[in-house]
């Protein structure tokens, strides 16, 4: 993905069009793109369902939807409220107009038959066929994520003491790193990509040993892992409900079919081949099959990454109720500040915590990356 922006950016095109551009950078570089498309000088077209990163780069929005689309001046922020006040004023005068109606619908249905007022039922029914069609206003987008209550089990539940790993001893990836998981851990992990931060979570998870230190698992816990790359631990040759069956039988096809619906998989796509799903389906069925692990703790690796703004938004609402701990590794400014309590910088072989907001982080990543200018 660098590369590809690299190349893009350096012939300086007169209309410049990206496509998800921060599924695959890290925050790091998000927030250099930030500040540098802040003055890209010609047109810039931008598929994102980042919002910080549309707050910070866009001008002007087009919203795609109900097969048109609608232009709003601003950037995420300001259009979301634009929007969301048109479609209460649509509400409200769909409700006035109903309401009119059934007036004029209760006046002839009591007087058309009585001698004395028919004349006046007459010009209310002649009132009523001349009112254009009603239309009901757009229902907002919106969907739900929901996870189960989990059990309290006695700590330490997880915990990395004085670890270190390295995949050969002369290239040591991380040293002495220090960090306890309770049930009422929001971790978020930041940092460049390639410093350690996937390899973090394999610590966690036990998919690798430390070289030295003690990685303390309790025998209890139950840990769900929603892997980067979440589409390799799903058999695409199934439908979701059928890969459900395969990994925790037992259940009706219905009991299934529930549990998918509660995370957007509803309907017929339940019964599709995974194969045929969109990356944001797919991502669907791995939460679901994550939730179906009952787990105490959530590690989540770029959750976000091919869900839509809908998507976004249910997933953060299912983590803030839910009661279980979250470690998260996220490139998203939003999802971030919305759903963890602390930020762990993974950098230069270390794991450290940062006693400041993902918006002081960014601001340091740009002024550094300022000084380095020549």
């Amino acid at each position: 993905m660098r590369l590809a922006l690299a190349r893009a950016l350096f012939v300086k095109p007169d209309l410049l069009m990206l496509d998800e551009p921060s599924n695959m950078l890290d925050l790091n570089a998000i927030a250099w793109l930030e500040d540098y498309l802040q003055t890209w000088p010609s047109t810039l077209v931008v598929v994102s369902h980042d919002r910080s990163f549309l707050d910070a780069v866009a001008t002007d929005i087009i919203w795609q939807h109900s097969e048109r689309l609608d232009y709003f001046k601003g950037n995420f922020t300001q259009f979301y409220a634009t929007k969301t006040d048109r479609l209460l004023t649509q509400k409200k005068e769909y409700e006035t107009q109903l309401a009119y109606r059934q007036h004029l619908q209760a006046f002839i249905d009591r007087w058309r038959y009585n001698a004395n007022r028919a004349a006046q039922a007459q010009s209310k029914i002649k009132i009523l066929e001349k009112l254009p069609e009603l239309e009901p206003p757009e229902k907002e987008d919106s969907e739900s994520f929901k996870f189960p209550e989990t059990e309290k089990i006695s700590p330490p539940l997880l915990q990395l003491s004085e670890v270190t790993f390295g995949y050969t001893k002369e290239k040591m990836i991380l040293r002495d790193v220090n960090i306890d998981v309770s049930l009422d851990s929001r971790i978020a992990v930041i940092g460049p990509n390639g410093a350690g931060k996937s390899t973090l979570i394999k610590l966690l998870v036990g998919d690798l040993d430390p070289l030295s230190g003690n990685a303390v698992r309790n025998g209890r816990l139950r840990i769900a892992f929603f892997a980067q790359h979440h589409v390799d631990s799903l058999d695409l040759s199934l439908s979701p409900v059928a890969f459900l069956n395969a990994k925790f039988p037992g259940q009706g096809e219905q009991e299934y079919r529930a549990h998918l619906g509660a995370f957007g998989i509803t309907g017929l796509t339940g019964l599709q081949k995974i194969g045929t799903l969109s990356g944001g389906q797919k991502s669907r069925v791995a939460f679901a099959v994550l939730s179906m692990q009952k787990p105490h703790i959530i590690l989540l690796d770029e959750p976000s990454n091919h869900l839509d703004i809908e998507g976004i938004d249910a997933l953060m609402a299912a983590i803030k109720t839910w009661n279980g701990g979250v470690i998260l590794i996220s490139h998203d400014t939003r999802f971030i500040t919305t759903v963890a309590k602390e930020l762990w910088v993974c950098n230069e072989g270390s794991v450290q915590k940062f006693y400041g907001d993902v918006s002081a982080y960014k601001r340091l990543i740009v002024e550094n990356h300022s000084k380095m200018r020549p």
